[in-house]
C-alpha cells in the first residue's frame, strides 16, 4: 500500500497539498459504489477543519467519513466486541480512550478485521499526524496494511513533550514518501516569516511594527494594548487572542477589556473564550438534571432549564424521530447524553452558532487555523524547556496572516527563550 506524507512549516499548504493529492488519487482510482475515503485526526478541532476541506475536493462528492481517531477506534471495538470477549479480553470502558485505542490496534492487526475496514475505505487521509501517541499510531499502522495513506505532519508543531522523538514522524520518515513544502502560503509579510523562522531555528526574535513584542506586567496595561489594537487595526478582521495557559493573567486581561475603556476611548470589548468540544459537553451535561430513565417531556423540560436553544432544537428533533420510527417515549440517561454529545459535535462541525469575529482561545485550540491578526497573551506562568516554549509561541504566531502582537507579562521572560 502506498504512503505519502506532506511536511513543512505552518502555513506552507500541507492540507492543501493533501486535498490535491487526494483528488488525483480519485481520478486514478475511482471509488466503487460502496466505498468512501476515511479521514482521521487526533483532535476534534482538527477534524472539523479537515471536514471543511474535504467538502471541496474535486471528485469526492462528500463520499468520505471524517472522524477523530478515538471515535473510529471505539466503533471498531464495539463492532468486534464479540471477538474481544472470545479472545478472553475485557472490553474497555467507553471513556477509557487509551485502552480503546490499544484494543482497536490489536483487533486491526488481525487481517480479517483490517480488511473489513479497507473494503469500505480503500484510502486514509491523516492530518496533524505529529500529534499521535504510540497507541494511536499503532491503529494507523494496522490500517495501512490494507489502505493507501495520505498524511500531513510537522514535527515542530507537536506540543506534547512526551512525544519526543516523535513516533509518528519517525514512522513516516521510514515508511512513506516525504514531500517537503517550504514556500509559505498563509502570509507573505516578511516580519511574520522572520519571526516564525527564528522560533524554528532557536534564534532571537526581532520586535518591529507588524510583529511586535511588548512587555505588559499588569493586566490593565495588556488590556489597554489589546483594546487599542482592536480599535485601530482590527475593524472587519478575524482576530484571535491566543495564550499558552488560560490562567489568571489571560483571564484578567480579557475581563479588563470587557469592562473598561482605554484613555484613548477604545472599548469595552466582549471577547468570548472558545471552549473545546469536550469541555463544552462537560459543562452542559453538568447542568442536566435527569433521572436514570426519563420521558420525552421531562427531557425537554431539563433542556429548557439549561437554556441552550440550539441544543434543545436538536434533541427535540431526535426525540421526535425516536418516537416516530421506534415508538419510544422513555429514554435512559446515557442515551440522552450521547445525543447531546453528538449535537455539540455536529454544531462545531457545521459552525452553527459561531459568528464571532474576535475570540480568545488556547494555543492548542488555535492549531491548524488562521486569522487576520493574532494577539498573544504570554503569562509569567508558562512552563517548559526552551524547545517547548519555542514550539508554543510558534504555533501562536503562525496563525497570523497580517499582524501579530505578543504581550509578555514578565520581564524575565524576555531574556530567555523563546524571545532570546
Amino acid at each position: 500500500m502506498s504512503k505519502v506524507a506532506f511536511s513543512g512549516g505552518a502555513g506552507c499548504g500541507k492540507t492543501h497539498q493533501l486535498m490535491q493529492r487526494l483528488s488525483e488519487y480519485l481520478v486514478a482510482t475511482p471509488l466503487a459504489p460502496h466505498q468512501r475515503i476515511l479521514a482521521l485526526t487526533f483532535m476534534h478541532g482538527s477534524r472539523r477543519r479537515l471536514d471543511e476541506r474535504l467538502i471541496g475536493v474535486l471528485g469526492l462528492q462528500r463520499r468520505y467519513e471524517c472522524a477523530t481517531l478515538d471515535s473510529l477506534a471505539w466503533r471498531i471495538v464495539r463492532r468486534w466486541q464479540a471477538l474481544v470477549a472470545h479472545q478472553g479480553k475485557k472490553l474497555p470502558e467507553a471513556s477509557d480512550y487509551e485502552a480503546i485505542c490499544d484494543t482497536a490496534a490489536e483487533l486491526l492487526n488481525q487481517s480479517h478485521v483490517s480488511q473489513w475496514v479497507a473494503a469500505t475505505y480503500p484510502a486514509l487521509v491523516l492530518d496533524e499526524a505529529q500529534d499521535l501517541t504510540p497507541n494511536r499510531l499503532a491503529v494507523i499502522i494496522a490500517l495501512c496494511q490494507h489502505m493507501h495513506l495520505l498524511a500531513a505532519a510537522d514535527e515542530f508543531q507537536c506540543l506534547n513533550e512526551t512525544l519526543r522523538p516523535n513516533p509518528a514522524w519517525e514512522w513516516l520518515r521510514a515508511e512513506a514518501e516525504i514531500v517537503e513544502l517550504d514556500q509559505p502560503q498563509r502570509t507573505k509579510i516578511q516580519e511574520l516569516l522572520n519571526a516564525s523562522a527564528a522560533l524554528r531555528g532557536g534564534q532571537a526574535l526581532i520586535s518591529d511594527r507588524i510583529f511586535k513584542v511588548q512587555l505588559t506586567a499588569q493586566a490593565a496595561l495588556a488590556g489597554t494594548y489589546l483594546a487599542n489594537e482592536l480599535a485601530w487595526n482590527g475593524k472587519g478582521q478575524r482576530i484571535a487572542v491566543i495564550t499558552p495557559t488560560i490562567g489568571k493573567f489571560a483571564n484578567d486581561v480579557i475581563t479588563w477589556v470587557g469592562n473598561n475603556k482605554t484613555k484613548q476611548g477604545n472599548g469595552p470589548y466582549q471577547i468570548p473564550w472558545e471552549k473545546a468540544e469536550d469541555k463544552l459537553s462537560e459543562e452542559l451535561l453538568a447542568k442536566l438534571e435527569l433521572p436514570d430513565v426519563a420521558s420525552s417531556t421531562a427531557i425537554i423540560a431539563a433542556l429548557e432549564a439549561i437554556g441552550d436553544i440550539l441544543l434543545k432544537r436538536d434533541i427535540t428533533q431526535w426525540l421526535n424521530l425516536q418516537r416516530r420510527t421506534l415508538g419510544r417515549t422513555e429514554f435512559l440517561r446515557h442515551q440522552v447524553v450521547e445525543a447531546i454529545t453528538l449535537s455539540i459535535s455536529h454544531r462545531r462541525r457545521q459552525g452553527r452558532g459561531d459568528r464571532t469575529r474576535i475570540k480568545a482561545m488556547s494555543i492548542h485550540g488555535a492549531k491548524n487555523r488562521e486569522f487576520d491578526q493574532v494577539i498573544v497573551l504570554w503569562p509569567a506562568a508558562v512552563r517548559g524547556d526552551a524547545d517547548q516554549l519555542r514550539r508554543l509561541l510558534y504555533n501562536a504566531v503562525t496563525r497570523a496572516k497580517a499582524k501579530c502582537l505578543v504581550l509578555v507579562q514578565a520581564q524575565a521572560a524576555l531574556n530567555r527563550p523563546p524571545f532570546k
